[in-house]
């Protein structure tokens, strides 16, 4: 009887350890095949652009320095806003000369938070860009695929969301005036989060409406909704009035967001935190406009969804010599709840004396009312250079301070 037992129970453990090898292999093949397929995606986009004149290739294909294009990478300047707005093209249809049309952003953090004494260093992104016009069309794309993406839990583990679309998008400018945009990326346009300064992103504009309730937690947290998020889905853009740049002028914008996200997950954990999703109907509609002429704008925007949610919000940006101020006011509503206030306030002083090194220091504070949280102050310093045309290091330190909550982040970037 104990020659049977041992028996089986070697039979068992044998069946599970080829069990568990068999899912390790599928996983390992899953994790290779969605790599693959995203490396495709950005070569295949890549390919496609025999002029490709976007971020850190541009610098190389011009010989120009980053600050050409940005006060202090990634924020735009002047001509760097331009410049994306003709698609990635240079003005009087100057030509470039060829290069890879590929750019790459590597992130590691060190991040301390209390309470709960937290402290961790990781590799927070390691992200592949490409973007440009497409041969004489009137098309240009922008895509931004996250091979790594991690972030710090509560609880002191990392959320593993590697292989996930931050952009994916194409442009077809009709003229200088209509313009359609498909795929996924902010519904934002007067403030583009992404080209932020802070390692953190207004709550103004990242605070979101949740959507139905869905028995399915990653539906659930896709069918919220917040100005800065990314969704995939469509918009309109009408510029009534010009200016003397392609970026000046009043802007008119109506976007679709739909309830899903675009990724290629490279892990069993970011098949959970990034699965590929699309659920219709739309989460609702997005109305936008602003007049802006440099790098001063005025506008507001609104959200009308399902579930009674609606946003309204104020934004003024300002600039004068190296000062750059952002201020917003809104309110918004749901279903079943308080309306809740929002307000941000942000300044910042960039000195712009040498090209290599660019240093700024800045401060926001913020806060949704109603939403058991006080006001956040938000203090960060910035350092980058040398700014060549083929790479650049960025440092960010932000400090946030909210009642009894206290954080640090440090991220140094490298961007090549």
């Amino acid at each position: 009887m104990k020659n049977k037992l041992e028996h089986r129970c070697s039979n068992a453990l044998r069946n599970e350890a080829a069990r568990q090898s068999v899912v390790a292999r599928r996983v390992r093949h899953s994790r290779l095949l969605s790599l693959a397929i995203g490396a495709a995606v950005v070569a295949f986009c890549a390919a496609l652009a025999p002029r490709v004149e976007a971020t850190p290739q541009f610098a190389r294909s011009t010989g120009r320095s980053c600050v050409s294009c940005h006060i202090a990478p990634p924020k735009l300047n002047q001509w760097g806003e331009a410049f994306r707005a003709r698609g990635y093209r240079l003005p009087n249809d100057e030509q470039l000369k060829p290069t890879v049309p590929l750019a790459v952003w590597l992130t590691g953090r060190h991040e301390e938070r209390s309470p709960g004494d937290l402290e961790k260093s990781y590799v927070h992104r390691v992200e592949l860009i490409s973007g440009g016009p497409l041969w004489d069309l009137p098309l240009s794309y922008f895509v931004e695929w996250r091979v790594v993406s991690l972030d710090l839990r509560t609880d002191g583990t990392l959320r593993d969301r590697g292989g996930r679309f931050e952009d994916a998008l194409i442009n077809w400018e009709i003229n200088d005036s209509n313009t359609f945009t498909f795929g996924q990326f902010r519904s934002l346009n007067q403030y583009d989060v992404s080209l932020r300064l802070s390692v953190s992103e207004p709550v103004i504009f990242s605070g979101s409406l949740a959507g139905p309730l869905s028995p399915n937690s990653r539906i659930q947290a896709l069918r919220a909704f917040a100005p800065s998020g990314r969704s995939p889905g469509a918009t309109y853009t009408f510029r009534s009035i010009g200016g003397p740049l392609p970026s000046d002028g009043l802007f008119h914008f109506v976007n679709v967001p739909f309830v899903g996200e675009l990724s290629l997950p490279l892990s069993e954990e970011a098949r959970r935190e990034a699965s590929f999703e699309l659920e219709g109907p739309a989460k609702g509609v997005f109305l936008e406009t602003f007049y802006r002429r440099g790098l001063n704008s005025i506008g507001a925007h609104a959200f009308f969804g399902e579930n009674e949610r609606r946003l309204f919000t104020g934004v003024g940006r300002f600039n004068y010599d190296d000062f750059y101020a952002t201020a917003a006011a809104g309110i918004d509503d749901a279903a079943g709840r308080r309306s809740r206030g929002r307000f941000s306030i942000e300044a910042e002083y960039l000195p712009s004396y040498f090209d290599r090194i660019r240093p700024g220091i800045g401060f926001r504070i913020e806060q949704i009312t109603h939403a058991q949280r006080d006001p956040a102050y938000i203090p960060y310093f910035v350092l980058t250079g040398p700014n060549t045309k083929y790479f650049t290091l960025l440092l960010q330190i932000e400090g946030r301070f909210q009642a009894d909550t206290r954080g640090l982040f440090i991220d140094l970037s490298a961007i090549f």
